[in-house]
């Protein structure tokens, strides 16, 4: 019993590796090379359990194993060329990203190994506990690899972000440390001394790329400050909002928090987790850069997203407005001809339209309705 129930655990981690990798490119062949051997799996791991509990056999189980394991991974194979270079070179990328290259080494090692045991060994209890642990700390190696890759995956900075990040002649780029500020950015410190906007990036975008945005709306009068996240997910990092503003150096009249995409989405959960001494709202609103909150929210919410966005939801998005999570006070800003990653400079973003605008154009769009907002609010 203890054997069947183990037999599980390799089977679950592989389907969880596969399910991030198809994440990641979206191949469908993939994700149907997956299921297969995941039911495959199963269909084994089901066959030990039932055999151990009610000591009866069902040869089935075992014929559809060894359809199902070879059929999966022969379409996972296929699904390499069959997704062009983009996917062949982005696949050949995380192979040979360290530290994961050693990780995937180490599974491909242990499963070698697993399948020499299993033609060397005998049937015994012994022999397949042998194999199945072997065949657990391969999957969990590939595992560690997929997910170091996952991470390590993700957006940069293109040279005109880089280049923002000196500032211009109205606005002064200074790099904030954790120790000191409470977390590693930037803030844009312009010509207006009231308001300051505290930003999350959006999930796997290098912060960096927010830069000219973070320009243009401390150019139009609100300050800036631009997070950076651990592992470029804002969800790790949510509560930097709150360590700035306790640490800021500059007094501010009114703070806002914001966020692009996900970002936005954990800078509501941080404007809804927060209240002030007094029990009022901590911060004087929120600002989505194509995103919608999770949670129902109180504080002012100013949204704004571009009208050629294809990674919005926005099923989601409406649904937040019909479950009522969109505050009394909420104001919508619609961009026309900008797309989900022009908010930011950081290339084209998979599952985006193309925008019919320019991303500077898109950026400045943006500043001028925040500012607005801000001035109005």
């Amino acid at each position: 019993m203890g054997l069947a129930l183990v037999d599980l655990t390799p089977v679950l981690l592989f389907l969880l590796s596969g399910l991030i990798i198809y994440s990641m490119y979206g191949s469908p062949l993939l994700l149907a090379g997956v299921i297969a051997c995941f039911t495959g799996g199963l269909c084994k791991a089901v066959w030990k359990l039932i055999a151990a509990v009610r000591k009866k056999d069902f040869p089935f189980l075992t014929r559809a194993f060894h359809i199902l394991m070879p059929a999966g991974f022969a379409l996972m194979i296929i699904s390499v060329p069959a997704g062009g270079k983009a996917v062949f070179s982005g696949l050949w990328r995380s192979i040979t990203m360290m530290p994961a290259s050693i990780l995937f080494a180490a599974g491909f090692v242990l499963m070698c190994l697993m399948g020499y045991l299993g033609s060397h060994l005998d049937s015994s209890a012994r022999s397949n506990w042998i194999e199945e642990l072997v065949n657990t700390l391969a999957q969990l190696a590939v595992l560690a690899g997929v997910i170091i890759v996952y991470f390590g995956t993700y957006y940069h900075a293109d040279i005109t972000a880089s280049e923002a990040l000196n500032g211009t002649e109205d606005v002064e780029v200074c790099e904030i440390t954790e120790e000191k500020d409470g977390s590693d950015g930037w803030l844009f410190d312009g010509p207006g001394t009231d308001s300051v906007l505290v930003f999350y990036p959006g999930a796997k975008v290098e912060a960096a790329a927010y830069a000219p945005l973070m320009n243009n709306i401390s150019e139009h009068g609100t300050d800036c400050y631009l997070c950076k996240m651990p592992l470029n997910f804002a969800l790790f990092g949510k509560d930097a909002a709150e360590a700035i503003r306790s640490g800021a150096a500059l007094n501010y009249d009114k703070w806002y928090i914001g966020g692009h995409s996900l970002g936005g989405a954990a800078a509501a959960m941080t404007a809804d987790n927060a209240e002030s001494a007094d029990g009022e709202e901590a911060w004087d609103g929120l600002i989505l850069f194509a995103a919608y909150p999770t949670c129902e929210i109180s504080t002012p919410v100013l949204s704004i997203y571009g009208s050629e966005d294809g990674v919005l939801n926005t099923e989601k998005y409406n649904k937040a407005g019909n479950d009522g999570l969109w505050p009394a006070d909420f104001t919508e800003t619609v961009i026309e001809g900008g797309n989900h990653a022009q908010f930011g400079n950081y290339g084209e973003q998979k599952g985006d339209c193309s925008a019919g605008i320019s991303a500077d154009r898109q950026q400045k769009q943006t500043a001028e309705a925040v500012n607005y907002w801000i001035k109005e609010e």
